[in-house]
């Protein structure tokens, strides 16, 4: 009985053999076929010498056609990824390799490949294109925004938005965050096109789903920028007075910073001198006669307010002055009417020669503290009985052995 002899597997050798039965398999047909796959720069690289990318590009573009979609997929993605190749053919097979997403229905991963496509190529063949598709999927995706609009009602006008289950089996929609990766998309959109023929729209939409859910400061950028970007766009009306009302709405009130609302302000005014759209819109005009208003009665809460706050802390002159501040500026609205009362009380009061007392919250915290501190009982009383007793002023007593101020040098 002849023994055989154990044969000495060698790794080199099976790792060797397998790549040559996968490049085989997958469709080899010439030796340099066989060679541009086993080029071990491929394997260390993103940059190597492809001499058959036309011809692979070529025969992509028939697969593509005979809508098989995956392999197609499959051999665009390869040209793409090597940056050996030249920029027109990186640039329409990254194209084509998002179109086949797109075809297969794979939407968010189609986004994701033509956003890769801007940012390698923007100013390519193919951005517009690419811009026009990312609109058409994020559209898509804000079908489901629009359905809720429809079945939910809010009397302020704001959609808080709702968690839901996504459908693990539909796979043109994102598994988390639907709504933001449209908005993500749409100012992608913008951004690589801003002249393009859908910029303005997905400012729009941008600015409104902001708005619906309450976001008005983002809602103002998005709309205060198509106004500015976009002249001759058919929505710069409506955005016009969707950007008034954000930009009323994010101030967050009168004792916040008034700068919005005199911007909101400043754009009624454009509105009405440049948009016909609005003024000669009967229904328009009215809204914006009521976002005026909306906007003087907030300024004018917010002088009446410091009136009250400089008559509360023992400063009557500037209260008067803000008294008569909000008297002429908001005619004919209750702040006036009121401020006017107050201001007669305080002048009356201090021709009296007793000018209501006031606190200050700073030095009755201050005084606070040094009886804690000291164990004295301070001079300022406390703040219920609103008026404040100045300390009696204390000479300095010079320490022992220093000059006498007769002995000090002048400057």
């Amino acid at each position: 009985m002849v023994e055989r002899a154990e044969r000495t597997i060698r790794p080199g050798r099976l790792v060797l053999t397998a790549a040559v039965a996968c490049a085989l398999a997958s469709g080899c047909h010439s030796v340099h076929s066989l060679k541009s796959k086993m080029n071990p720069a491929r394997w260390v690289s993103s940059a190597y010498d492809d001499p058959l990318a036309e011809q692979k590009l070529a025969e992509a573009q028939q697969k593509f056609a005979a809508g098989d979609y995956a392999k197609a997929q499959d051999l665009f993605k390869e040209l793409a990824d090597n940056t050996g190749n030249s920029a027109v053919l990186a640039e329409e097979a990254r194209f084509m390799q998002a179109e086949c997403r797109r075809n297969r229905g794979q939407y968010p991963e189609a986004v994701d490949v033509y956003h890769k496509l801007l940012l390698d190529f923007p100013t390519g063949a193919h951005r517009r294109e690419a811009c026009a598709q990312m609109f058409a999927i994020s559209d898509y995706w804000l079908n489901d925004f629009r359905d809720e609009l429809q079945t939910r009602k809010s009397d302020s006008g704001i959609l808080r938005w709702r968690p839901s289950w996504p459908n693990p089996f539909d796979k043109t929609k994102p598994a988390l965050d639907q709504e933001g990766r449209a908005l993500e998309a749409l100012e992608r959109v913008h951004t690589q096109d801003p002249i393009g023929p859908t910029a303005d729209q997905a400012l729009f939409w941008c600015g409104y789903v902001n708005y619906i859910r309450g976001n008005f400061n983002e809602a103002d950028h998005f709309f205060s920028q198509l106004v500015e970007l976009h002249q001759d766009s058919p929505l710069r009306p409506q955005a016009i007075a969707y950007a008034i009302q954000a930009k009323n709405n994010a101030t967050g009130g009168a004792v916040y910073d008034g700068r919005k609302c005199a911007e909101a302000l400043h754009l009624v005014h454009v509105a009405e001198a440049t948009v016909p759209e609005l003024a000669n819109n009967p229904e328009m005009a009215e809204k914006l006669t009521k976002a005026k208003f909306a906007i003087q009665y907030q300024q004018a809460e917010k002088d009446y307010e410091t009136a009250r706050y400089y008559e509360r802390t023992g400063h009557p002159g500037s209260a008067i002055f803000y008294y008569e501040l909000t008297r002429r500026r908001y005619a004919g609205t209750w702040y006036s009417e009121a401020a006017e009362q107050h201001k007669k009380e305080l002048v009356a009061a201090m021709e009296a020669g007793k000018p209501p007392p006031g606190y200050d919250p700073i030095l009755i915290l201050k005084a606070k503290w040094t009886e804690v501190f000291n164990g004295s009982k301070s001079d300022v009383t406390t703040a219920e009985n609103r008026e404040m007793v100045p300390p009696t002023p204390v000479a300095p007593v010079p320490p022992a052995g220093a000059a006498t101020p007769a002995t000090l040098p002048k400057w």
